[in-house]
């Protein structure tokens, strides 16, 4: 250690609370960075996990190929790993098709030792198939099997394989079973005949087609070569994944696949606008620690370079150099780092294990489905990368404040006369100052105009600590807001739709929901599927786009697949009030009137975006033919049957409360009384009811309800959904996002709230001695408060300015980052700033009432001496 090292350390001891609070900054700065990077490292590991466990380990996948294609891609060189799922066939299975028609037969195919490895399944009982005369079958078929004759493990099944056909065209799992609806039968033609054992029953897959004419039966491995074949692809470089799958698998009649929940946990995307919205909110949020950050331990320099300028100018008059000097500050800064930087990584760390302790559960719970928590991981890159910003901001903070160094003489240094510049007509002072806060409001006026660098400290640390509060407040509100995160408690605890012979079974789900001891009230609304034509050229925009379909190229007219609500009359009426609407209008009218929704969030694909767009391009200003479409052989769109006539009379911006998740759809809303008025339009095959029901104890009500329904057989002509325990799982969620939130809302104001303590209460203590000549000249305890009061004004007013401004852009900044990916609105943090206001004040106020006190302890006599 040189004699600088030793005069620098010998300053930070006799400094211990500026030393120790910059540490503090150090430390909470550190620990911020390394809690983000922490908090990002261990929940991308858990989806990516989860992920894998679900859905398996490969990226890239195409079925349907020859064994050729499949070789060659098993062998190419940006191929980690290759699965290979050999098809052996279909195999008619009469006791699926006896009880599942659609689906009456088993799809076997043999799985590769990759595969059984890379494609994890969910065993329900026994085992993974080992060999090819071994095979496991999904539960689903056991739950369509006549009971007391299912499949169970140990049985032995002799299958006639084979393919299925259409008119000459093979068919696969993506194509429905072809029974008498279609103008003709599929074909099954019979390759081979195969005998295998049951040894296991799984209840997931990864490769699961729930929708296919066959129930996926999985076999061991077989040496066999089959025509065709499935093959999953792990690559050594991810990110190349969709540049891989174009130049490698586009091949006629094959299909491909993406792993596409494991590619997003992974960061790989295809969708650029997401990577900017991701890539921005990182970039600000780190910014808003460095920025708080610098702030407070460049203040830190800042001040202890003015309480050594006296100091420096004296070892430099005795020969000391530029950089010798210079190279003292950087020891501080780097005894600072230190002591800082691995206690700000443990801290880090530590909050971030405890805070997953507590809402890792709630947060898996709502995004799966299951409470098994988020396991801490914490990658030594990522506590590198933490260390590594920390010191940059600490090397930035101190490098600031030395360049002065270069600029001060020894005898400037020693007269510390760069601090203090008086320039003509700069210490005149208003009229008004005097006359409210007399000669001591005056002199701290002049006092803030003649050394302007002091003062200006202040008012930064005020700004950026304004700053970073409410930033930190304004990522939470554009986090809530964005995620649509922000719930209301339900108006109905459980809900029973009817979705089968409404007419049939309304009567007797009415009388279960009467007898059923708990419930408060019940309210009735019924759901219909409407389709109705429109221009071709409206069906090209926006939301109609999505929900519109073309019955023969040669029309210039779409159907629209749409919603109808019919509410009670008293419901009706109330949100068509709340609406400004004239409700008279629907009551006589000689036609279907319904309210229509306009206004909708909805993904553009142009943009990349979630934007709110006009629904309807003109205003409809005709009746709509209303109906239902009738579908051909090939699944198309073939006759549209009309049953009603209607007008989309009065447009609405927002739906019910209660009827949120319509919101993305086409939907019109009209009362019961017009249904019942022009009943014969409505099919009621088409028809669902829905009953909202309000009850004492949603889980007990709940289960009654299921109980009786199921004894009553209503069971297959609806469900029961419980509303209320959903949304407290949401709510749940909502509190651990504001967990999180709160949480770096609380570091950074502790960042802010040193930063302040830290710059006002050294800058007074650098003013000992002008403060013990006012004394020793008469200046009273009183006439001392009120200049005190005068700066804390004139810190305030300046610094809420400036932060106000400063949030203005940290808002900007976060609209446009989230305006990438989504229809957001502009927000102001009016609370965070009121907060913001009334801290500064009383923090100001605080911390010179603390560091006045200390001062008045002094000797007047021994201040005055003070060097």
């Amino acid at each position: 250690m040189n004699i600088f090292s030793k005069i620098t350390a010998k300053t930070m001891r006799a400094n211990r609370v500026r030393t120790i609070v910059t540490i503090i900054g150090v430390i909470l700065s550190t620990s911020m960075i390394t809690a983000v990077a922490t908090f990002g490292t261990s929940f991308q590991k858990f989806l990516v996990d989860f992920s894998i466990s679900t859905n398996g380990n490969w990226h890239v996948a195409v079925t349907g190929t020859d064994s050729a294609q499949a070789k060659e891609l098993a062998e190419h060189e940006d191929v980690a790993k290759a699965a290979t799922l050999k098809t052996l066939g279909y195999a008619w299975f009469e006791p699926a098709a006896l009880n599942s028609p659609s689906v009456p037969y088993l799809y076997v195919r043999a799985l590769s030792k990759e595969a059984l490895e890379m494609l994890p399944a969910d065993m329900k009982e026994g085992r993974m198939p080992e060999t090819a005369d071994e095979i496991a079958v999904p539960a689903l078929l056991l739950a369509n099997e006549a009971e007391g004759n299912q499949t169970k493990i140990g049985d032995v099944l002799t299958l006639e394989l084979g393919e299925r056909s259409y008119q000459g065209v093979r068919l696969s799992q993506n194509n429905e079973y072809m029974d008498d609806e279609y103008e003709d039968d599929e074909t099954f033609t019979p390759t081979n005949t195969r005998t295998f054992t049951v040894v296991g029953i799984y209840s997931t897959w990864p490769d699961v087609s729930f929708w296919a004419p066959g129930y996926d039966v999985l076999a061991g491995p077989t040496s066999d070569e089959t025509t065709y074949q499935d093959i999953f692809l792990e690559l050594k470089h991810p990110r190349n994944v969709y540049d891989f799958a174009d130049e490698n698998l586009e091949q006629e009649g094959t299909t491909v696949m993406y792993n596409s929940s494991l590619l997003r946990w992974l960061g790989i995307v295809d969708n650029s606008n997401l990577t900017i919205v991701l890539t921005g909110l990182l970039g600000i949020l780190i910014a808003v620690i460095m920025a708080g950050s610098i702030t407070l331990i460049y203040n830190a320099f800042s001040i202890s370079l003015r309480e050594r300028t006296v100091q420096f100018g004296l070892l430099s008059s005795i020969g000391a150099t530029k950089k010798q000097l210079r190279r003292a500050m950087r020891y501080e800064a780097f005894f600072v780092s230190a002591v800082g930087i691995p206690l700000g990584l443990l801290a880090g760390v530590g909050g971030i294990g405890v805070t997953l302790h507590y809402i890792g559960k709630g947060l898996t719970n709502w995004i799966h489905g299951t409470k098994q928590g988020i396991p801490l991981y914490v990658p030594v890159w990522a506590l590198a990368l933490a260390a590594a910003i920390a010191f940059v901001t600490i090397m930035i903070s101190v490098w600031i404040p030395s360049r002065r160094i270069r600029k001060i003489t020894p005898m400037e240094a020693i007269r510390s006369s760069t601090d203090i510049r008086i320039r003509p007509n700069e210490v005149k002072t208003r009229k008004w100052v005097s006359a409210v806060f007399g000669l001591e409001g005056m002199m701290a006026q002049k006092n803030y105009k003649r050394d302007r660098r002091k003062y200006r400290a202040t008012v930064i640390s005020l700004t950026m600590s304004i700053g970073l509060f409410t930033a930190a407040g304004l990522f939470n509100m554009y986090l809530l807001k964005t995620g649509s995160f922000v719930l209301s408690p339900p108006e109905t605890d459980l809900k029973y739709t009817i979705y089968a012979d409404v007419d049939e079974n309304e009567a007797d789900v009415e009388d279960v929901i009467n007898h059923t001891e708990g419930i408060h009230t019940v309210s009735k609304h019924y759901v219909k599927t409407v389709y109705f034509p429109v221009p071709k050229e409206w069906a090209q925009t926006g939301l109609l786009s999505v929900y519109s379909q073309e019955i023969s190229p040669e029309n210039d007219r779409y159907w629209i697949h749409g919603t109808m609500l019919i509410l009670g009359d008293e419901d009706f009426r109330k949100f068509a009030r709340e609406q400004k609407v004239n409700v008279s209008s629907y009551q006589n009218s000689g036609h279907i009137k319904v309210l229509y929704l306009n206004t909708a969030k909805n993904f553009n694909p142009e943009t990349d975006r979630y934007e709110k767009q006009t629904i309807f391009p003109e205003e409809p200003d005709q009746l709509f033919d209303g109906g239902y479409l009738e579908y051909d052989d090939e699944g198309l769109a073939a006759v549209f049957n009309k049953t009603m006539e209607f007008e989309l009379a009065d447009a609405i911006n927002q739906m019910p409360d209660s009827f949120e998740d319509y919101s993305d759809r086409i939907v019109m809303i009209l009362p019961e009384s017009m249904y019942q008025k022009f009943y014969d339009s409505f099919q009621t095959e088409l028809l669902n009811a829905v009953y909202a029901i309000q009850c004492e104890n949603s889980t007990e009500t709940f289960r009654e309800l299921e109980a009786r329904m199921e004894e009553k057989q209503l069971s297959d002509c609806g469900y029961l959904q419980n509303v209320r325990e959903e949304y407290e799982t949401d709510r749940n969620t909502i509190i651990a996002m504001k967990v999180l939130t709160y949480g770096f809302v609380i570091l950074i104001s502790l960042i802010a709230v040193a930063n302040v303590f830290h710059t006002i209460s050294t800058n007074l203590m650098l003013r000992r001695k002008e403060f013990a000549m006012l004394r020793s000249m008469g200046m009273s305890p009183k006439g001392f408060q009120k200049m005190m009061n005068y700066e804390c004004l004139i810190y305030g007013i300046r610094s809420l300015i400036y932060g106000f401004l400063f949030t203005g852009l940290i808002s900007a900044a976060l609209y446009r980052t989230l305006g990438a990916g989504a229809d957001v609105e502009f927000l102001i943090p009016w609370g965070y700033l009121s907060v913001a206001a009334i801290g500064v004040f009383l923090v100001v106020f605080l911390t010179m009432l603390y560091t006045m006190g200390v001062i008045r302890k002094n000797n007047i006599v021994d201040e005055l001496k003070m060097n």
